[in-house]
């Protein structure tokens, strides 16, 4: 990686130079972009935080093959891993190998057994909107007007963590303060890990001013709201509940595998799998159907259009096809394009030496994925800076286009689990929300 980005100083690497620029530029992702330009490597930069060496891929061919190899299907097993996975280096997110195809093959199949993708989540989704409108008419009823944005943060989590610990109203009120811990702890790290991730003996010098305490706390409570739902779970079990939620059919599979000495189904786990539900399922949806809304009152036309297809449905719009809905469909699409929830994804580790784009990669080389930079590409879309959702429309306007270099919810083998349920989420929840309201800026 010589010469395809900046030189590095020893203990800290560019840990120094990286947050000094973010925070004067304005994220990560922007120092990326600007060391692609001074080093003038186009396709990938590279670059070490304390003794960690790093890659970014930014160029279309760059991100494509790193989805595509199994090279770089690996997770980093380092501090920020470590935090993340409360000491386990294990759930399903932040893991790989036998233990990643484990348990990602089971959990797929058991949401599937639960409902995921089927009449059952789509009653969720259906009963979580009619909560959501209620609270919406409640409150326009005293205000007359309102931001929607503030009553969605809980409504994907609602339907996701009923799949995974049942209706029990004790254990939704656990969910609210574990979304609210899980979000403090966010804000210690970046997808790069944060300067404690870089320079983890930062918390044997300074512990409290690292942020090593705060995060133990956090960890400690968090451990503390699932280990407490895992054990009214066990306490309740039978064989017949296996298929009531996502916990009792885990369960299950822990007591069918009683005896066996390597057994990768134990309680801990179990934690961490829930963890990775609660991240996953609780912000990006969240956000994009946010922006969403946001964009329709600054561009009214687009709202009215969307409006116009959803009116010609009629009243058998809660039993539509996202397909019978092109525009709608394609409006959501462009929203992940241009708005770039997650500008930089990942993390991911090279498994072994490899090369990208005539770069050498070392093995254990932690790999993140510039998707906005393909997403801004002004070779791929033209004008990538113009909010237009008919770029994902053929010519007619009645199909939907599916680009190879359209990464909303990744690609490839680490695409993202939730994907049925945030599509459908989405396209439900904005739907009514257009059909039943007009949302405009207040004036």
């Amino acid at each position: 990686m010589i010469n395809a980005g900046p030189q590095w100083y020893p203990f800290v690497g560019n840990s120094v130079q990286l947050r000094r620029t973010a925070a004067r530029l304005g994220g990560t992702h922007l120092v990326y972009k600007q060391w692609a330009l001074e080093y003038k490597s186009p396709d990938v930069v590279g670059f070490r935080l304390g003794s960690q060496f790093f890659i970014v891929g930014l160029s279309a061919k760059a991100v494509n093959d790193i989805h595509k190899s199994s090279v770089f299907d690996g997770r980093p097993k380092d501090f920020f891993t470590q935090i993340r996975t409360l000491d386990t280096y294990g759930g399903i997110t932040f893991t790989d190998g036998s233990l990643w195809k484990e348990h990602r093959c089971f959990t797929v199949k058991r949401l599937k057994t639960l409902g995921f993708g089927s009449n059952r989540m789509k009653e969720l989704i259906e009963k979580e909107i009619c909560s959501f409108k209620g609270a919406i008419d409640e409150q326009m009823a005293k205000e007359g007007s309102l931001w929607p944005g503030q009553f969605l943060k809980s409504s994907v989590m609602n339907i996701l963590w009923t799949m995974v610990v049942g209706d029990d109203r004790e254990h939704s009120v656990m969910s609210e303060t574990l979304v609210k811990l899980l979000e403090e702890r966010i804000k210690s790290f970046d997808l790069s890990g944060g300067a404690l991730s870089d320079l983890p003996w930062l918390r044997f010098l300074v512990p409290e001013y690292s942020g090593y305490n705060l995060l133990c706390r956090i960890n400690s409570k968090v451990q503390e709201i699932l280990q407490k739902i895992i054990n009214d779970h066990h306490r309740r079990f039978t064989e017949d509940k296996a298929n009531d939620d996502f916990i009792y059919a885990f369960i299950q599979e822990m007591k069918n595998q009683e005896g066996m000495g390597n057994s990768t189904f134990t309680d801990r786990q179990l934690m961490v799998v829930m963890m990775d539900f609660v991240i996953g399922g609780s912000y990006t949806s969240r956000g994009t159907l946010d922006l969403a809304l946001m964009t329709l009152a600054i561009y009214p036309k687009i709202q009215e259009e969307i409006y116009g297809e959803i009116a010609r449905i009629g009243d058998t719009l809660s039993c539509t096809n996202p397909t019978e809905l092109p525009l709608t469909q394609a409006y959501l699409m462009e929203i992940g394009r241009f708005y770039n929830l997650a500008p930089v994804a990942g993390p991911r580790r090279t498994l072994e030496d490899t090369e990208l784009c005539g770069y050498r990669i070392p093995e254990n080389t932690t790999v993140l994925i510039g998707s906005e930079f393909v997403h801004m590409d002004k070779v791929l879309w033209g004008d990538p800076e113009v909010f237009r959702p008919s770029r994902f429309l053929d010519a007619s306007g009645t199909k939907i286009i599916h680009p190879e270099h359209f990464y909303q919810f990744g690609k490839g083998r680490r695409m993202c689990m939730g994907i049925t349920l945030a599509k459908a989420f989405l396209h439900t929840f904005l739907t009514t929300i257009v059909h039943d309201y007009r949302i405009s800026i207040a004036p």
